[in-house]
């Protein structure tokens, strides 16, 4: 076997994953699924479509693009097994213009709001940055809101490991600033580092959150 060859997709089988819809605005004619909705989070940049394929093993399900803050509406992916993962407009620095970073910031807070059956809200953070204030907020937005908040450190491939034990420090500092402990992942979309880990974690998740 060739160790350099990603092996996320031998780790965790995960339910088949397609695409299934769109949206750019909520109302009670919003078309969501039914069943647990799973969403992910991030500023540009933070590898969330790599990690969305990575975690449902499609490659180009959610499109990766060269362009920071491309996601702009709320692209939703369901799964054979009834839940969804859901794909939220990135935050923080975009190069979409101030109406439309606007429009985006107020579709997330709807979302947020008014989507009851969102239990799970993954953030994640590019491990090669400090955990940014904003990041500190949507976890606890996400507990007022009985959103479960997971934490995300991506491309930890990149670090070595006296950088990833300060990561860990910090985010234990977070902990601590919070009070209160959240599930928390360090993964590599590139090496399929914690892909596994993830996939058993949503797949255990979508098994014991209530409907």
């Amino acid at each position: 076997m060739n160790p350099n060859k990603p092996i996320y997709h031998e780790e965790v089988p995960f339910p088949e994953t397609s695409f299934s819809t769109s949206i750019s605005k909520i109302s009670p004619e919003t078309p969501l699924p039914e069943g647990t909705l799973l969403g992910f989070i991030g500023r540009s940049n933070s590898g969330k479509s790599s990690l969305l394929n990575s975690i449902t093993n499609r490659k180009g399900l959610a499109k990766v693009s060269k362009t920071p803050g491309k996601t702009r509406l709320i692209n939703v992916f369901s799964t054979k097994a009834g839940f969804s993962l859901i794909d939220l407009p990135g935050f923080g620095y975009s190069k979409a213009s101030h109406k439309e970073h606007k429009d985006m910031m107020n579709l997330l807070d709807q979302f947020l709001n008014e989507i009851t059956s969102l239990k799970v809200l993954f953030i994640l953070c590019d491990a090669q940055r400090s955990f940014p204030e904003e990041e500190v907020q949507m976890i606890e937005t996400a507990t007022l809101k009985k959103i479960l908040p997971v934490v995300v450190r991506t491309k930890i491939d990149k670090l070595n490991q006296k950088d990833r034990n300060a990561i860990q420090k910090e985010m234990e500092a977070v902990m601590n600033e919070l009070g209160y402990p959240f599930p928390l992942f360090f993964v590599s979309a590139t090496t399929g580092k914690g892909i596994g880990e993830m996939r058993k974690f949503i797949l255990s998740k979508v098994q014991t959150i209530p409907v």
